[in-house]
């Protein structure tokens, strides 16, 4: 229940979160459409009034192009159309007819003045011509006017703005007026040829009722798009309401399951079948992380007399007394289970020593050795523990259950309410770690350390892209010695740290010899243990590498394991994030066989995932492996990251994955971990594998 409960609450997290999207998502759908309509109104509106604003400029140059090939029209002399005194240079200005009737010349300037003039009283719309050499200094520009004539000799056409007008918001339009032959009749004294332009024509057109129409208009969209938002936001409430009901339901049956299959319904304790998960889970970390795991199994002495002399009842209430004391007894990261009758189990994960745990036993004891009020009647017990530890006294489940089984009953044999260990071999044990660290540091100084690489393959195409640098110590006295045995003793120690250090240069140096020799590769990865990744001074020896070796820079990948992430206050977050500007890549090493995994690729900055080799081992025969792979590997993609699968061994595996979709692969089908001199021969002649299989 404790994990499906996590997984209904992402479910429901993830239905806010797409809901929230949603609602955002077509509010700003609704929004763009509806500045999109306003903007396009708006534009249609000005177009409409440009066009206005052209068709009478049109009509203008119409009736100017008429005037000026007629040389003018003559008119009678009236108090408007007076002798013009800007054309007394033509001699034919003033005419009289033989009627004695007096007529005056007007050119076609003065004439289209009077019925602009005349038009705008009766439309409202404006025009009027203007130069920058004017024969009527009413004619001269204003500054929007003289900087649009100044465009018009760059050869640009148009201008136009908004503006007011008396107050009244007005479209303004001028368009550039070409010398015409009988212009010359008039402008001949002010140095104009034909072809020259000689000014503009300027129309205003009222945008008042423009306006008006444009605000209905918008008005009508606002409210259309007013009700398809609503109907939107409507159905997206009807589509969450529906189905947090399914969540809840969902939720509801898989607890009911959930706790039938795997709590002890009397104690409320985790029974054999979620016992044994969590052990093999807690197996899996301690393997991981090279700590120790212990495993006491606790049997209640004396509760068979209990139970059939005061009824199952009775017993019942003392087997659940008994359960809440070991809970107390525990920490929360701890695992208390009852197995079946008077048999309970502790799963201890992260014990840093035995005497840790013997610890733990005697609180377990004491707690259980305090009288039980059963009903009004107190009633004395006591218990018996066995103690196993990994990876001391097994690497299973099985062989550590039978272990401390063996253990409780030895002390049993020895009187009862107390704890034995399986083994009495600690002390030689420890004597062997504080050998083995002695060594360890001997061969930091004596250069006894050697890097292998297992090539990396991108699956896609079958090329060589990269290799994992992996630590390998000859030891003269001890011969080879496995990392799994000496890593966890340098982790203790502290060696780690120099090692460490070693690692990152001299795979430096070999990836720096290999650029040289035009053997390229995209990506190095190299282990970094917790311990190393949590040292103070880590962040800044990076820093100092990736300045010093600048060609890590996108190609060097650290591979790390979830521990990372446990200690919190250490700000696991802050450090990737620095790792990551600096060019460097973050992959989480075994991924699938941790506990919080998922929440680790959401909170934390993350390139790559390692499908552990256990997954991949019997992805071919295992369904349910394959099935486990296929989703790690659709998640990693969803969220952006890269899928490395290790342990590929045989040709089944390597077609598989390729069919997934995995990104890159590496495992003895590949090649095997090489000395630098042999992956670099091996670099040579195998530039890539089938990319099929």
């Amino acid at each position: 229940m404790n994990q499906l409960i996590p997984l209904v609450q992402s479910d429901e997290s993830r239905l806010r979160i797409q809901l929230w999207v949603a609602f955002f998502g077509w509010t700003l759908l609704v929004l763009f459409l509806l500045l999109w309509a306003m903007s396009n109104e708006y534009a249609e509106m000005l177009e409409l009034a440009r066009r206005e604003a052209i068709d009478n400029f049109n009509k203008d140059q119409a009736f100017r192009v008429w005037a000026t090939t007629h040389g003018g029209v003559y008119v009678p002399v009236t108090e408007r159309t007076q002798p013009s005194p800007l054309l007394r240079h033509i001699p034919e200005r003033d005419l009289v007819t033989p009627s004695g009737r007096q007529l005056t010349l007007l050119n076609p300037a003065y004439m289209l003045r009077q019925m602009m003039e005349d038009y705008a009283e009766l439309y409202g719309v404006k025009g009027r011509i203007t130069s920058t050499k004017t024969l009527n200094p009413e004619n001269a520009p204003d500054e929007w006017e003289r900087a649009a004539l100044e465009s018009f000799e760059r050869g640009e056409k148009e201008q136009f703005e908004l503006t007011d007008i008396n107050g009244e918001p007005y479209l303004r339009l001028i368009r550039p007026m070409e010398t015409k032959a009988g212009c010359l009749k008039c402008h001949h004294n002010q140095g104009y040829q034909v072809g020259d332009i000689r000014g503009g024509v300027g129309i205003s057109v009222p945008m008042k009722h423009y306006f008006s129409s444009a605000a209905e208009q918008k008005r009508e969209i606002k409210a259309g798009l007013g009700l398809i938002w609503f109907a939107g936001v409507s159905a997206i409430w009807f589509y969450g309401r529906r189905s947090r009901q399914r969540f809840r339901e969902r939720k509801d049956y898989e607890d009911q399951i959930w706790q039938q299959a795997n709590f002890d319904s009397l104690t409320g304790l985790s029974n054999r079948n979620l016992f044994l998960d969590r052990l093999g889970r807690a197996l899996a970390f301690a393997r991981r992380q090279h700590s120790i795991l212990a495993l006491l199994f606790i049997d209640l002495d004396r509760f068979k007399y209990v139970n059939d002399a005061l009824g199952h009842a009775t017993g019942d209430q003392l087997l659940q007394e008994a359960a809440r004391r070991l809970r107390l007894c525990v920490r929360e990261m701890d695992t208390v289970s009852r197995l079946g009758g008077d048999e309970f189990t502790v799963i201890l994960p992260i014990i840093s020593e035995g005497q840790a745990v013997a610890r733990v036993a005697t609180s377990i004891l004491t707690e259980l050795s305090r009288p039980f009020d059963l009903g009004g009647q107190e009633t004395h017990v006591s218990a018996s523990i066995g103690i196993t530890l990994y990876p001391q006294d097994g690497s299973d489940t099985g062989m550590l259950l039978q272990n401390a089984d063996t253990a409780m009953y030895q002390a049993k044999a020895e009187g009862r309410n107390t704890y034995r260990f399986f083994t009495w071999e600690m002390n030689k044990v420890a004597e062997g770690r504080v050998s083995l660290g002695a060594a360890l540091r001997n061969a930091l100084r004596g250069n006894e350390f050697q890097l292998h690489y297992q090539p990396i393959v991108d699956i896609a195409d079958g090329q060589i892209v990269g290799a994992e640098a992996l630590i390998r110590w000859g030891s003269p006295e001890q011969g080879r010695v496995g990392p799994d045995q000496f890593i966890p003793v340098a982790e203790e120690s502290g060696l780690i740290v120099p090692i460490g250090d070693w690692v990152l240069q001299q795979a430096a140096l070999d990836l720096k010899l290999w650029d040289r020799a035009g053997l390229k590769m995209e990506l190095l990865s190299v282990n970094v243990s917790t311990v190393q990744f949590q040292f103070e001074g880590f962040l800044e020896k990076m820093l100092d590498l990736m300045k010093h070796q600048p060609h890590l820079s996108s190609r060097l990948f650290l591979e790390i394991t979830e521990s990372v992430f446990l200690d919190e206050h250490r700000e696991p977050g802050t450090r990737l994030g620095v790792l990551r500007k600096q060019g460097i890549g973050i992959s989480i090493d075994d991924f699938g066989t941790g506990y919080s995994s998922l929440s680790y690729l959401k909170r934390f900055p993350v390139d790559k995932i390692k499908i552990d080799k256990s997954f991949i081992r019997d992805v071919t025969t295992d369904p349910e492996d394959a099935a486990l792979c296929e989703a790690i590997i659709a998640m990693a993609h969803h969220l952006g990251l890269k899928v490395v699968a290790e342990g590929v061994e045989t040709k089944a595996q390597w077609r598989f994955l390729h069919e997934s979709g995995c990104d890159y692969a590496q495992g003895y089908y590949i090649g095997r971990p090489m000395a630098a001199a042999t992956f670099t021969d091996f670099l040579v002649k195998h530039t890539d594998v089938p990319a099929t299989g």
